[in-house]
C-alpha cells in the first residue's frame, strides 16, 4: 500500500543477519546475530519502530518514535532516534558509547530496501553492543544478509 494520503500507513519489516568478532568479555569469531526492524511509517510524517538485536548472548530491544521536533530518547545502553527522511524513508539510529548502528529503510509501494551500517565514533577502535546487562567489545561487525517487506 503506498503512502499517498495522510491517513495511510506503511508497515515495514526488515530482517538483517550480521557476523561479529568480539574480544571482551569473551572472545568469539564469526558469530551470527540477527537484527529485526519492525516499524510503521504514517502518512502524516510520524513513525514508530522496534529494533530487536539477538544472538551471541545479546538480546536488546530498542523502541523508536518519530514526531516533528523530537530528538533522541533513552535506549538500552545508549540512546535512539528515528528520523523520517521523506514520506517513503526512515532512518533508525541506536547510539552506543563507541558507535552508532544505523538502519535505513526505503519504501516504494509494497516493496522496500534496507541497509545497515555500524559506524565507529571518533577516537574509538572497537564496537560496543549491549546485551541488557553488560557491553560486548567487538573488532568487527559484518552485514551478511538483508531483507525487507512493506505493506
Amino acid at each position: 500500500m503506498a503512502v499517498a494520503a495522510q491517513s495511510q500507513s506503511t508497515r515495514i519489516r526488515s530482517d538483517i543477519r550480521v557476523s561479529l568478532d568480539c574480544e571482551r568479555p569473551m572472545q568469539v569469531r564469526n558469530y551470527s546475530a540477527r537484527v529485526n526492524f519492525d516499524g510503521v511509517l504514517n502518512g502524516d510524517g510520524s513513525a514508530n519502530a522496534d529494533l530487536t538485536f539477538s544472538g551471541f548472548g545479546l538480546s536488546a530491544v530498542v523502541h523508536f518514535d518519530a514526531r516533528l521536533g523530537r530528538g533522541s530518547q533513552p535506549a538500552p545502553g545508549g540512546s535512539s532516534q528515528l528520523r523520517v527522511l521523506n514520506p517513503h524513508a526512515l532512518r533508525g539510529i541506536w547510539s552506543l558509547p563507541n558507535n552508532d548502528l544505523m538502519i535505513d529503510i526505503n519504501t516504494s509501494g509494497s516493496s522496500c530496501s534496507a541497509s545497515i551500517r555500524v559506524a565507529l565514533k571518533r577516537g574509538h577502535r572497537e564496537y560496543t553492543l549491549w546485551n541488557g546487562n553488560k557491553f560486548y567489545y567487538c573488532s568487527a561487525v559484518r552485514v551478511l544478509q538483508t531483507s525487507c517487506s512493506a505493506q
